[in-house]
């Protein structure tokens, strides 16, 4: 082992010895640059040292702390160095100088019993306080590390992930076999020998981070939430080493009992550990301490904004529930409620979280003091006496008994009450002042706007409920209309014609006829009604039932045919029913005297229905923007406006189009085009759609 660890320190020698000798080429002239040099050099000088002394093994060990200690100072004073704090009140500058003494403190320890005044003194080194300094030293690296990776910018960590590798696993190596000579009061022999290796394969690391970063031009910040947990992190790294210590001292004084002391000291040490983690308190706490020391504002706006953000979008509770959570968590608050005004003016409880509130429990929106809230924002701290001290401005008796209440929140949109946010007292005692007067003012804002969004979001799909219902209504009162000008026409004609046999079959027809088609649209009224199917018909056929339809109403329609069978895939019924439409509207447009003339033809693969009016016709403007708008009529209180847009929509539907060519006094051709089912050219074919067409 004592030939191996030699080699490995100065395998680590001349490993860092090329490094350094490939950052001095590469230098930029940087700051940086030169603590990286240094650090480098440091480590050659280090290794070189410790080699020596393995050789020798007549180096005094304070000499061999010494090394050590200036070697963490070198690296540190480079890591410190990429935070670039330049203010004396910037905490990360207080940091940078409280590490600093700690290990000048501790290279100067390991020096005194090199002076003449230890001597004079008579005072030996405790080899366990650099051991402990040490130990410190590679944590306080460690959090240093995380602290600059976690606040670099998203575009620097690519640089910067090959020095946090190396540095990290330099740093986290020593942890661990100084945490074996603290607890031991020895030093693990097969990891002291194994450390110049591993130092060693660090330098190709440190050397890709230094052509990434050629001028080291870092731009470090450091958010609440990392000093918060950095600091967490390294109190509790201390307290595990000392209660370690202790576990030693106490196995090594104790005696027989000295073995079951440590451990239980060390488990009960443990569990003390995750209490105080898991304890609300305890973190409410501790972010009081840091907020009042180490930063000028009480709050990380940027963070609040963010977290309040996201808890407002958040879908795993309900929008109450995370709206009083997202108010509550600004105050550092574990409970609250929430009111909302109702549409008679009363204060209601919407939501609760942690809080029990009475059933029936209401208040007045008019109330003076709620009135104050909304028109000043007023925030009730319930702690203090009511504004003005006016009696009358206090806060609502039935808000004050709730159990913790502390602050009434209001929500103010657009200087109308949406509610308010009851907020409980908080984990920790803390002050109420500006700040966090116009946080929670700005949250409150925040909250009423994704409250009252919410509100018309639901009020907004009610109404499109009543809408389509509405749409739905419209085309069934159009069919229905339809139905009955049938059934009036017969009425007139049956006392003068009630004798003719074929007028009887007629008019049994035509009611049968009627009394099916309303039969469908109650059904179709009821939601039980199935989705039409397609299928292969004859147009001719479809054609001759429409024209049935519209032979009580004058003009009536001169049919052209064409000479073969076209087919086409469509529900007879509903394709018959939407012809019936355009062929009412063109015998509404060419009045009792013109003519109206249906003609059938084949265009290519498509079948071509073409229904011509001698009307007065539609300008460009009236086809383009009106015609197809459903419920808009040019009958006035005759017509629902929707039997053109359901035509074109149930020819789109089937693949086809629908074209309008018109103009003011020209009359009308409306063309329906439709594309030709497989199978069209067998004349003879049978279909059973068409026959039950």
């Amino acid at each position: 082992m004592h030939v191996i660890a030699i080699a490995s320190y100065v395998i680590c020698a001349a490993a860092f010895l090329a490094g350094a000798v490939l950052l001095a080429v590469s230098w930029r002239g940087q700051r940086t640059g030169v603590l990286l040099i240094v650090a480098t050099l440091a480590t050659v000088l280090w290794a070189m040292f410790l080699a020596y002394a393995e050789w020798k093994r007549t180096v005094p060990v304070n000499l061999i702390l010494l090394a050590e200690v200036l070697r963490f100072g070198a690296w540190l004073v480079f890591v410190s160095a990429l935070f670039g704090a330049r203010s004396m009140s910037d905490p990360r500058r207080v940091w940078r100088i409280g590490v600093h003494a700690l290990w000048i403190a501790l290279a100067l320890y390991c020096l005194w019993p090199m002076t003449a005044l230890a001597k004079t003194a008579a005072m030996s080194l405790n080899i366990s306080l650099p051991l402990v300094g040490i130990l410190v030293l590679a944590l306080i690296g460690v959090v240093f590390l995380e602290q600059i990776y976690r606040n670099v910018d998203p575009e620097q960590r690519w640089a910067l992930k090959f020095l946090v590798i190396a540095l990290g696993v330099l740093f986290a190596y020593d942890i661990f076999l100084y945490s074996y000579a603290v607890l031991y009061r020895e030093f693990n022999l097969s990891a002291w020998a194994a450390r110049g290796f591993i130092d060693a394969a660090l330098v190709p690391l440190l050397l890709v981070a230094a052509a990434r970063n050629p001028r080291w031009s870092l731009e470090v910040g450091v958010s609440r939430r990392v000093v918060f947990y950095s600091t967490s992190l390294l109190v509790v790294a201390v307290y595990l080493v000392a209660t370690a210590i202790g576990g030693y001292y106490v196995r090594l004084y104790g005696g027989d009992w000295g073995s079951v002391a440590q451990i239980t000291l060390i488990c009960v040490a443990l569990l003390f550990v995750l209490l105080i983690a898991t304890s609300g308190q305890a973190r409410a706490r501790v972010r009081v301490i840091l907020q009042k020391n180490f930063f000028s504002f009480r709050h990380d706006y940027r963070e609040e904004w963010l977290r309040l953000t996201a808890t407002l979008s958040a879908g795993d509770t309900e929008l109450p529930l995370r709206a009083v959570r997202a108010v509550a968590q600004i105050m550092d608050s574990p409970a609250g409620a929430l009111f909302l005004r109702d549409e008679d003016g009363q204060l209601v409880p919407e939501a609760r979280w942690n809080m029990p509130i009475p059933a029936g429990l209401t208040v007045s929106a008019t109330l003076p003091a709620i009135e104050w809230m909304r028109e000043r924002q007023w925030i009730f701290n319930l702690d203090d006496p009511p504004p003005l001290d006016e009696a009358r401005l206090s806060a609502p008796a039935e808000l004050q008994a709730l159990p913790r209440a502390w602050l009434l929140v209001p929500l103010v949109l657009e200087e109308r009450l949406v509610g308010l946010v009851v907020v409980a007292q908080p984990r920790a005692r803390r002050t109420f002042d500006w700040e966090d007067i116009d946080l929670l003012r700005a949250a409150g804002s925040q909250v009423a706007g994704t409250l009252a969004q919410a509100v018309n979001a639901r009020r907004l799909a009610e109404a499109r409920q009543f809408e389509g219902f509405n749409r739905l209504t419209a085309f069934l009162m159009h069919d229905l209309k339809n139905v009955a000008a049938q059934q009036s026409l017969l009425l007139q004609n049956a006392e003068r014609h009630k004798r003719n046999p074929a007028f009887v079959d007629d008019m049994l027809t035509t009611v049968t006829n009627s009394v099916g088609r309303i039969s469908r649209l109650l059904e179709q009224l009821r939601g039980g009604v199935t989705p039409a199917t397609l299928g292969r018909v004859q147009l001719a056929v479809v054609i001759d039932k429409a024209l049935v339809e519209c032979q009580a109403q004058l003009p009536r329609p001169a049919y052209q045919p064409v000479a073969e069978k076209l087919w086409v895939r469509a529900n007879p019924e509903q394709f018959a029913t939407v012809l019936g439409h355009v062929l009412r509207n063109a015998q509404d447009a060419a009045q009792a005297h013109g003519h109206v003339t249906l003609t059938l033809k084949r265009v290519a693969s498509e079948a071509v229905i073409e229904i011509e009016d001698d009307g007065a016709g539609m300008d460009e403007d009236f086809i383009r923007n009106r015609l197809f708008k459903p419920f808009f009529s040019t009958k006035e209180s005759k017509g629902m406006g929707v039997g053109a847009y359901q035509a074109r929509e149930y020819v789109r539907s089937l693949g086809g189009t629908v074209s309008v060519n018109s103009a003011p006094g020209q009359g009308t051709v409306f063309a329906i085009r439709l594309p030709l089912a497989g199978g069209e050219g067998n004349s003879n074919a049978a279909d059973p759609l068409t026959a039950a067409s």
